[in-house]
């Protein structure tokens, strides 16, 4: 019995032991060699947004690149990749030496981080209609809480002057909406509000509204909604 034991604790190291290289290579740290930069290249499109130079305000998270990771459906890893994310063309961007281009087939993607924030590339509903686009994941678990930018350009009439040229000037007006998605189903909006919330989320009522009354939360406050996707996570 014992050398049974035995034998099948030497059989399973050397399983984990000849199949741990093959799970280190599906993590890449060399962004301009390995294949999965290679195949985004090749599909991507370049960028020519000039940097919006005649409208005020910007549409980025962040608008300067920071070194990120992308996430494959099928486990691939890929580091070090100078991202960003544009939230009027709702793409994600990433740097290549000098060229900006957009990220490619976002279907692919499980997960993209960079700073602090994680995004996801999802279905949604808005109105009548199925869209989809980018979301940071504000409360990760089966159902998560997902916020949604978005960027239109507006102009504005300003005061006639005696210098030639329109009397206006164009900007970003940016706005920010938060959704719900539980499991592989459709993200649908939510207000910041109790009733909304409590009807979105469908079930253990009793328990959440006791808990917003425990810890005193207000809803539409980000972090107190935050919380309470994450204490609802738990009761599943």
């Amino acid at each position: 019995m014992k050398n049974r034991i035995f034998q099948h604790l030497i059989l399973f190291l050397f399983l984990f032991v000849i199949t741990l290289p093959a799970v280190k290579a599906q993590v890449y740290s060399t962004p301009n060699t390995n294949p999965k930069i290679v195949e985004m290249l090749h599909r991507s499109a370049i960028v020519e947004n000039e940097d919006y130079v005649k409208v005020t305000g910007n549409p980025y998270v962040d608008k300067e690149f920071q070194k990120g990771e992308i996430i494959f459906g099928d486990s691939v890893v890929v580091k070090d990749v100078p991202i960003r994310l544009n939230f009027y063309t709702d793409n994600i961007e990433f740097k290549k030496n000098d060229t900006i281009l957009a990220l490619a087939n976002p279907e692919t993607i499980d997960r993209i981080s960079f700073g602090y924030r994680n995004f996801i590339f999802s279905s949604y509903k808005e109105g009548a209609f199925t869209k989809k686009g980018y979301f940071e994941v504000l409360a990760d678990g089966q159902t998560k809480l997902l916020l949604h930018r978005e960027a239109i350009i507006k102009r504005e009439q300003l005061p006639a002057s005696n210098y030639e040229g329109g009397n206006y000037r164009d900007y970003f007006r940016n706005s920010e909406t938060y959704y719900i998605k539980k499991g592989d189903a459709l993200a649908t909006h939510i207000s910041r509000s109790k009733k909304s919330v409590l009807k979105a989320l469908g079930d253990h009522t009793g328990e959440l509204d006791a808990y917003i009354k425990k810890k005193h939360l207000k809803l539409n406050k980000t972090d107190d909604l935050i919380d309470l996707f994450y204490y609802y996570n738990t009761l599943k």
